[in-house]
């Protein structure tokens, strides 16, 4: 599940670390990830494509709240980015390398660069500093002859015909069965010839059939082969080793969306988020998919996620970073954001 992460003021440059719903221990690793290109903190002020884990000290653990300070490699490199930046913060348990779990990082107003120092004087308390403006990108949503009728008419002249009495001498009766008996024997051999095709044509569509359901049912196993790893049945205590081997599959997006909402309805809630964490970062149909998983208009209640607006807000700026068209993204954004 999603864990709730916040910054809160303390002086410049330094800030309380607040992470709720943590069920691992205080020794952490942290990987810092910017939703703008999703490149990751490698040190101060420096971002880069390759993940960099940073360890982070003298936190405890108490209540499922995981509590401390973080100093300026933090503080400044997340203020720095400006307002209109959002951060997901994936954090490792150092004693179970397999427990990870993360959530986009509230900044309250009252935290402060490093550069801040020279004029900081310390308040009595957070009401007294002054918030920092905030800078909200404009974001504009971008959304079925005359039939004629050919009349004919034929006339037919009748006229006498002198030879008409002698017609009774005429051979009707003894020609008419033998002209037609070649007739009616071409007829016969006409339709067993049409049987005979139609019997080597419908030999060749089963033949044809079941070669093609041959090929399909190959097809198939492999399928089944390649995506049983990606399999609920596989899931152990070890969710990390799970999700490591079905990526290596190379499940198509389709499949790990539907591994996704699997692991939801089968309360795999850890997978659910670690999938989409993962894959988000990388597909734009997914980002979607995770932001609404927070996003009240279109919530369906469920034991892994909850409404969060800054959650979804993160997913879908996410998403428009890899495909800038996404008019949707950009409605629900414009409508979070007010």
């Amino acid at each position: 599940m999603a864990i709730r992460i916040e910054l809160d003021g303390y002086k410049p440059g330094v800030a309380k670390f607040l992470a709720y719903k943590w069920n691992g221990s205080p020794n952490i690793d942290m990987l810092i990830q910017r939703n703008q290109d999703g490149y990751y903190l490698s040190e101060l002020n420096q971002w880069s494509s390759e993940k960099t884990w940073h360890p982070v000290d003298n936190l405890s653990v108490n209540n499922l709240q995981l509590t401390g300070e973080v100093s300026e490699w933090l503080v400044d490199s997340l203020i720095s980015q400006g307002n209109s930046v959002r951060f997901f913060i994936q954090i490792r348990d150092k004693q179970n390398e397999n427990y990870i779990d993360g959530g986009v990082v509230n900044i309250a107003e009252s935290v402060l660069a490093s550069s801040a120092l020279d004029n900081f004087t310390p308040p009595p308390d957070n009401n007294s500093v002054e918030p920092k403006p905030k800078t909200e990108p404009e974001l504009s949503s971008s959304n079925g002859a005359d039939d004629s009728l050919l009349d004919t008419n034929s006339k037919q002249e009748t006229t006498p015909d002198p030879i008409l009495p002698e017609a009774p001498l005429k051979v009707e009766p003894t020609i008419t069965p033998k002209a037609t008996t070649p007739v009616k024997s071409q007829s016969k051999l006409s339709i067993i010839a049409t049987i005979v095709v139609a019997i080597l044509g419908f030999v060749g569509l089963i033949i044809r059939f079941s070669y093609l359901s041959s090929e399909d049912q190959q097809e198939n196993i492999t399928s089944i082969q390649v995506n049983s790893q990606c399999s609920l049945n596989n899931v152990t205590d070890d969710d990390m080793t799970f999700i490591q081997q079905c990526l290596k599959s190379k499940p198509t997006v389709d499949a790990i969306i539907q591994l996704i909402t699997e692991a939801k309805k089968n309360n795999k809630c850890n997978v659910a988020q670690r999938l989409y964490a993962n894959q988000a970062q990388q597909n734009a149909k997914i980002a979607m998919l995770y932001a609404q998983e927070y996003d009240e208009k279109y919530y369906q209640a469920n034991n892994c996620f909850k409404p969060d607006k800054e959650t979804a807000i993160y997913w879908y700026e996410t998403s428009l970073t890899h495909n800038s068209n996404n008019a949707l993204a950009k409605e629900r954004l414009s409508e979070l954001q007010k």
